[in-house]
C-alpha cells in the first residue's frame, strides 16, 4: 500500500466538502446571532432590572461570535486557492500591516514597531498579508499589560528573513512543538488555526516558519521567503 498522501484531486475534493459543511453551519448561527440580538432588545424593555438574565443573553451572543470567528478561520486554512504571485516589496506589505494594527496595539499598551530594509519577493499579497496578520495578533495576545512587538528583517543567502519578537509570556518549553497543531492554542481568545494557517501560507511560497520562545522571556517567529532575483 502507498503512503503517499492525498492527491489534489483528493485535497480539492475535501475544500469543497468542508466549506459546504461550514456553510450549512454558518447559516443557523447567523440565525441564532439574529434573534439573540431580538431577543435581548425585548428582554431589556421588558424587564431592564434583570442584569444576570440579560447578562446570560450576552454570554451565548459572545459563543455565537467565538463559533462564527472559529469556522471563518477553518475556511481560510482549508480552502485551496491557486498562487497569485506579483513583485512586491516585503517592507511594504509589512508597514501595511503595522498601520493596520497600530491602533489596536496602543490601546493594548503595546509598542508595535518595523524596521525591515527593502526585500523583493514574488508573492501573493493578500494570503502573504494574512499570514503576518496572524503572527502579529499571536505576539498581541500574548503580552500582557503593556509590552513591545518588532518586526525586524534582513536579507540572507538569497532570502528574505522577518522576525516578529515580543516579550510576551513565553511558551513553555513541553508546549513548543505542538503550537503549529491544528486547533492548538493557549489563548482563550485563539482558534488555534493563526501559525498553521501561516506556515501553510509561507510554506506555500517555497519558504519556511520558524518559532522560537522561552516561558517568561517572549518569542520570535522567524519567516523566510524566497528573495527575487
Amino acid at each position: 500500500m502507498s503512503d503517499a498522501g492525498p492527491s489534489r484531486s483528493g485535497l480539492e475534493f475535501l475544500g469543497r466538502l468542508a466549506g459546504g459543511l461550514v456553510h450549512e453551519i454558518k447559516n443557523p448561527l447567523s440565525t441564532l446571532r439574529i434573534n439573540l440580538t431580538l431577543l435581548k432588545e425585548d428582554f431589556e424593555e421588558a424587564h431592564p432590572e434583570e442584569h444576570a438574565l440579560r447578562q446570560r443573553i450576552e454570554v451565548l451572543e459572545a459563543e455565537v461570535r467565538r463559533l462564527d470567528a472559529v469556522l471563518n478561520d477553518f475556511q481560510r486554512y482549508a480552502g485551496m486557492r491557486r498562487l497569485e504571485r506579483q513583485p512586491h516589496d516585503l517592507r511594504a506589505l509589512a508597514g501595511e500591516m503595522v498601520e493596520f494594527l497600530a491602533p489596536g496595539f496602543r490601546r493594548d499598551g503595546i509598542e508595535l514597531l518595523a524596521d525591515l530594509p527593502a526585500l523583493p519577493v514574488e508573492v501573493d499579497a493578500a494570503l502573504l498579508k494574512r499570514a503576518l496578520l496572524n503572527l502579529l495578533l499571536n505576539a498581541q495576545q500574548a503580552i500582557d499589560g503593556g509590552g513591545r512587538v518588532v518586526l525586524a528583517g534582513a536579507s540572507e543567502h538569497g532570502m528574505a528573513r522577518v522576525e516578529v519578537r515580543d516579550n510576551g509570556r513565553g511558551i513553555p518549553a513541553a508546549d513548543v512543538e505542538r503550537v503549529f497543531d491544528v486547533y492548538y492554542s493557549r489563548s482563550k481568545a485563539g482558534s488555534g488555526l493563526g501559525l498553521p494557517s501561516a506556515r501553510r501560507i509561507i510554506e506555500d511560497h517555497g519558504g519556511r516558519l520558524e518559532l522560537a520562545s522561552r516561558e517568561g522571556e517572549g518569542t520570535t517567529v522567524t519567516l523566510w521567503l524566497p528573495l527575487r532575483s
